[in-house]
């Protein structure tokens, strides 16, 4: 059973408070409404094509984006269809500062938006509620649209990195039958089916999604299955009560590449202080180091509750329940591409150490739950748009131990025999040493055993708050904002109850809109960020070890203009002020100063003509170290210089001034459609280019990946055949096959998927 804090038991009663006087004045507000007063809109993000008119992300709830004080990407339906998305990824790129973080796409999307890593736990949200844990490949088949809210958003969400939220907002019944399927592949040999179906009888509305799916990345040995069963659901007893459940159940199984890390880094002295990493050589994209055995298996849940309650035309209640968890079990690959062996009695010379590392099963469970009020009032001339609520959520992790594998070569001959675990007999006339593998020409290695799964440390994080948000217009022209949350926050063993931290902080945000013409906002935003710090990484020398939670805060200005409906133009500045978790020089995982992300983000998106179609965007980033520790001396317990292979001492340098890792000073995007309509009804081409500046692969700069620019080619035609309406769609992703560094941060470091060319066709039967 769940226990609930006293401040939400609180924050409810004041919910109950809140409404009680609505509820009594509700006749009173219906006769104003008449009269033309102040009215709650309906959320109907489906009518928006363009995802240039609402949202529904966070405390702003239908807003118009023209009023929405903060920068708000919307990729709607329309062009997730165009591109063939079928990852986060593919769909985020139409948005600038978005890149991959860290591990290789092919399993699911690790993002960083403005340099700043989006937490995998809190971060994601569906029907912009529930917190789902991105880590399996999040479906977009049954998705509407998704929206990247940028920066930070403690007070509707609570503790949630600065990098802003990304929501997904499933597909909502039909009034009518409707009946789809689609078969899509691509030219690695994926091949998949999709099944849409939806419509209404009597007060139950339905839309069910079913997937099955033979993914194919293009890189050797990952191929795999997914499959997705997803539905939403809307029962209106009365017109002004509705109740939605929503479900989806994924799965997914394919092997996940190998990837560089660098473990052994220069060893930094008094007299060489600035030495480098060198970068391996880009290699075939195909290529996949790891065993051809390394599955990552992932089954995840996510189902969510709502009761929307409009009890009158200025007031709604909103309460609901959601539980998102995932079961994984996973073979995490990575080679040090900077210690090629030279030793015949270790294994072959020249080819490089590669760690495979299996965690049996780990578990991840989050439970949310939220009600609030929403109204629509007038006082002394100001409208009001308030919303009170109260929110809890429940994250939980009991996972098994990671354990290193390691190989046995034949004593006589060197040959490889295979990779085992610590428990592993070995093999007579075999010794046990460091799997090696090569880079280029990578060969098999053979799996002897399995681990016995052993409990890891099972941890819970407990957030709780109660907030008030209110939107105040002043005649035409100027909009006022302002809200806060007060949390409450603790980290807790699950085995020992131990308490490892708790606080109760409070977050502000407040912000204005003004309004010279209506087609026209000039707004600015101050916003209070909370977050969860990330456990230190297992190369650490702290490995696991759990931080305090991080504050930041966001300064926003900007400028929004629709000159016409279905095209819009954003351009902000924003500041934001984080603390900073990084590894050290002493490969510490540690709290160290904070950072700084600065820049200017444009935007243009939306149907220019009836025709043609544009998604424009483009990022200008410095984002630095801007405080930390000084240069530091390493000593040893005794207070003795460390000295380095040089014969001076060893230091663990400062960070201040340095890029942030994974931040790209410039990305932009460009990607565009064009319909025939008179000259050949039903074509369409459309066409993309991705550009994403160089990175630094850590804190101390010690390399940068190159940037790097990508191009996409599309067409697709509509027709009626047998009396059903068919699109036939063919894609190319990375015109001309170009070599790049993906995804880099924490050491770490992927290539680019190989070039891609995607099909499908699609019936709407009714």
């Amino acid at each position: 059973m769940i226990k609930v804090h006293k401040t939400l038991l609180f924050a409810g009663a004041a919910l109950g408070v809140a409404m009680a006087p609505s509820l009594a004045f509700s006749q009173e507000t219906e006769a104003a409404t008449e009269s033309g007063g102040p009215v709650l809109d309906e959320i109907v993000v489906t009518a928006d094509r363009t995802g240039t008119e609402l949202v529904q992300v966070g405390s702003f709830r239908g807003a118009k984006q023209l009023d929405t004080p903060l920068t708000i990407a919307v990729i709607p339906r329309d062009v997730l269809d165009t591109q063939q998305a079928t990852s986060l990824i593919d769909a985020l790129r139409n948005t600038a500062g978005v890149t991959t973080s860290q591990t290789s796409p092919t399993v699911y999307n690790n993002l960083a938006i403005r340099g700043i890593d989006v937490e995998n736990r809190g971060n994601y949200r569906l029907n912009g509620t529930l917190p789902i844990i991105n880590l399996t490949d999040l479906p977009l088949e049954d998705k509407e649209r998704i929206e990247a809210l940028k920066g930070a958003s403690a007070l509707y969400y609570g503790f949630t990195t600065p990098s802003g939220i990304i929501n997904l907002t499933m597909k909502r019944p039909t009034q009518d039958p409707y009946l789809a399927a689609k078969i899509f592949g691509n030219s690695h040999g994926r091949i998949g089916g999709h099944v849409d179906f939806g419509g209404t009888t009597g007060i139950l509305g339905y839309r069910i999604n079913a997937v099955y799916d033979r993914p194919d990345s293009g890189i050797d040995h990952t191929s795999g299955t997914r499959t997705v069963l997803a539905g939403a659901f809307d029962i209106k007893p009365t017109d002004t009560l509705t109740v939605q459940v929503d479900g989806e159940h994924i799965f997914k199984k394919v092997n996940e590449p190998g990837i560089y890390r660098f473990r052994e880094t220069p060893i930094l002295t008094v007299d060489n202080p600035d030495t480098g990493i060198a970068l391996p050589e880009l290699i075939d994209p195909h290529t996949n180091f790891g065993p051809d055995w390394a599955a990552n298996r992932t089954e995840a849940t996510n189902l969510l509750g709502k009761v929307i309650w409009k009890f009158s035309p200025s007031w709604e209640f909103v309460a609901s329940a959601g539980l998102s968890q995932v079961q994984r079990g996973r073979h995490f690959n990575t080679l040090d591409p900077n210690d090629p062996n030279t030793d015949p009695l270790r294994g072959p010379v020249g080819e490089f150490p590669v760690s495979i590392s299996y965690q049996p099963v780990a578990k991840f469970k989050n439970q949310n739950y939220r009600a609030e009020v929403a109204g629509a009032f007038e006082t002394f001339g100001i409208k009001h748009e308030l919303l009170i609520g109260v929110s809890q959520n429940i994250r939980a992790n009991r996972s098994s131990a990671s354990t290193a594998q390691t190989c046995f070569y034949n004593n006589a001959t060197g040959a490889l025999l295979g990779a085992g675990f610590p428990s592993t007999p070995v093999p007579a006339g075999a010794t046990r040493s460091a799997c090696l593998q090569s880079i280029t020409d990578p060969h098999d290695i053979p799996q002897l055993g399995e681990p016995l799964p052993g409990l890891n440390n099972p941890t819970q994080i407990t957030d709780t708050g109660a907030f008030i948000f209110d939107r105040m217009e002043i005649g035409e022209w100027l909009q006022l904002l302002g809200g806060v949350r007060i949390s409450d926050y603790k980290e807790e063993r699950l085995d020992t109850g131990l308490k490892t931290f708790s606080a109760s902080p409070t977050s502000l945000s407040f912000g204005a809109v003004v309004k010279p013409i209506s087609s026209v906002s000039i707004y600015g935003t101050y916003i209070e960020g909370l977050e969860s710090t990330p456990a230190a990484p297992l190369t650490t020398v702290n490995a696991a070890e759990q931080l305090p939670p991080s504050a930041s805060t966001q300064y926003e200005g900007g400028i929004k203009w629709e000159p016409k409906s279905g095209l819009l133009f954003q351009a902000a500045y924003f500041d934001i002020s984080r603390d900073s978790a990084v590894v050290n020089g002493a490969n510490r995982w540690v709290k160290d100063g904070k950072s700084s992300y600065r820049g200017v983000e444009l935007s243009f998106t939306g149907n220019v003509t009836p025709d043609w179609s544009v998604y424009a965007s483009a990022l200008f980033l410095d984002a630095k170290y801007k405080s930390g520790s000084p240069t530091l001396l390493v000593v040893d317990d005794a207070g003795n210089p460390v000295l380095g292979p040089d014969g001076s001492q060893r230091i663990s340098p400062s960070i201040v001034g340095n890029r942030v890792e994974n931040a790209a000073k410039r990305t932009f995007s460009l990607a565009t459609e064009y319909r025939f309509t008179d000259w050949l009804p039903g074509f369409s081409v459309n066409g993309a280019v991705y550009h994403t500046g160089n990175r630094a692969i850590n804190p101390l700069n010690q390399a940068f990946i190159p940037g790097y620019t990508l191009f996409d080619l599309g067409a697709g035609y509509t027709t009626d055949i047998a009396g059903t309406e068919t699109t036939f769609r063919i894609s190319a992703e990375n015109v001309g096959g170009k070599k790049y560094w993906g995804s880099t941060g924490g050491l770490l470091l992927s290539q680019g998927v190989p070039s891609t060319v995607k099909f499908s066709i699609e019936t709407k039967f009714f």
